[in-house]
């Protein structure tokens, strides 16, 4: 079983990764991009400075090549609870919609070529449709427990069961699925106190059989509130939660506690570790007042719930997560969104890029009420969401200068 990183000896050797540029007489030398050790058989890389600066040369269109909302008309062009927009091999384009419970398919155009799935508990039905996934040319689709595989023209192939609490899936090259779990409930909470319990990765194959357990993540931070006999959860202020993308036979781990990555293999043992020290995460009085100001204003003035007073108890944080998301494009860069609170959520939304080799490459911004789903090497696929919270699947184009 895989475990997580460890700290690194400082005796380890260094090797600097980037030569430093030729220097006029009396220029300072730079200090390199990336520097790589070695420890425990795992490769660390560790950047120092975005090679960008302070501007980027990558950029997202905000005006959507393809919007499938407006793409047609129709139940097939309404869209609510989106849970993944994926491009497919031959550029068609799969939307997994959580309302409808359904997995609709479109062309690169968006015109509706057909769909599967509903309520219900029948072969390619969903009682909720959390996940999709590319799997080659064949689909895969999670809900509560269960998980679909589809052909190319989305007929339903066979259907098997996992664990009850599986969240997430993501398809490995190769014929193998990596799924990620949840905690089901309090069990095991420290009461008033910040919990995050480990959640298990375990690979299965396309037939639904279990492969081997490969590891866990953190899992995600919670807040169990025990007053007067009773007993409640919510996630605390600036709370942490772990992220898994994939790409080929690799799996990208992290736990957002640092600007981190762990690259592992399928076997669940770390082979790289991506890292940018020092990357400031620590939050001001001001910040972890204003958050705790927004949760409370969920609540009506005067009101006495359980969930105001837990609101109230919830323990000040002293950093913020280093991100929310971690996705991986084709060419291997990694792509971390960067964390913003519910008191933060007008601020620009930023991706930190890190390079094939762990070059911190600098940040990109995407467009306002845009929720990045997949990144391909010349588009960003996702929801955006308007002025009157109607879900639009989006593909915006990306250049890469």
């Amino acid at each position: 079983m895989a475990t997580h990183s460890t700290d690194i000896p400082p005796s380890v050797a260094v090797l600097l990764l980037c030569a430093l540029p030729s220097l006029a007489a009396g220029q300072d030398p730079s200090p390199p991009l990336v520097v790589q050790r070695d420890s425990a058989g795992a490769e660390i890389v560790d950047a120092t400075r975005p090679l960008w600066g302070d501007s980027s040369p990558w950029s997202v269109d905000p005006e959507p090549l393809v919007d499938l909302t407006l793409a047609g008309s129709g139940t097939p062009h309404e869209f609510f609870r989106v849970r993944s927009v994926k491009r497919r091999p031959d550029g068609s384009l799969v939307v997994g919609d959580g309302g409808s419970r359904e997995v609709r398919l479109f062309s690169a155009t968006g015109e509706f070529l057909g769909s599967f799935g509903g309520q219900g508990d029948g072969p390619g039905e969903f009682r909720s449709l959390q996940a999709i996934d590319n799997a080659g040319d064949t689909l895969l689709a999670l809900g509560r427990g269960r998980v679909t595989v589809a052909a190319p023209d989305l007929t339903v192939v066979r259907t098997f069961s996992l664990a009850p609490f599986t969240n997430n899936l993501h398809y490995l090259s190769g014929g193998a699925i990596l799924t990620e779990s949840y905690s089901p409930g309090p069990q095991g909470n420290v009461p008033n106190e910040v919990n995050r319990h480990a959640e298990p990765l375990i690979l299965f194959d396309l037939e639904g059989v279990r492969i081997d357990s490969i590891g866990e993540t953190r899992g995600t931070e919670s807040y169990a509130y025990a007053r007067d006999g009773m007993v409640a959860g919510a996630p605390p202020l600036f709370g942490k939660t772990s992220h898994i993308a994939v790409l080929g036979q690799r799996i990208f781990r992290g736990s957002a506690i640092t600007m981190q990555v762990e690259e592992l293999d399928m076997t669940g043992s770390p082979v790289r570790i991506l890292r940018i020290p020092g990357y400031p995460l620590d939050l001001s009085d001001a910040q972890v007042a204003a958050e705790r100001d927004a949760r409370l204003g969920r609540f009506r003035p005067g009101s006495t719930s359980v969930f105001r007073r837990l609101a109230e108890d919830l323990p000040d944080a002293t950093t913020r997560p280093a991100y929310s998301e971690i996705l991986v494009d084709p060419s291997g860069a990694i792509w971390l969104e960067l964390f913003r609170g519910e008191s933060e959520q007008e601020q620009p939304r930023e991706w930190l890029v890190l390079d094939a080799d762990g070059t911190w490459l600098g940040t990109v911004e995407v467009p306002r009420r845009f929720t990045v789903m997949e990144i391909a090497m010349d588009a960003v696929l996702g929801v955006r969401e308007d002025e009157l919270d109607v879900e639009h699947p989006q593909v915006l184009r990306l250049t890469r200068n």
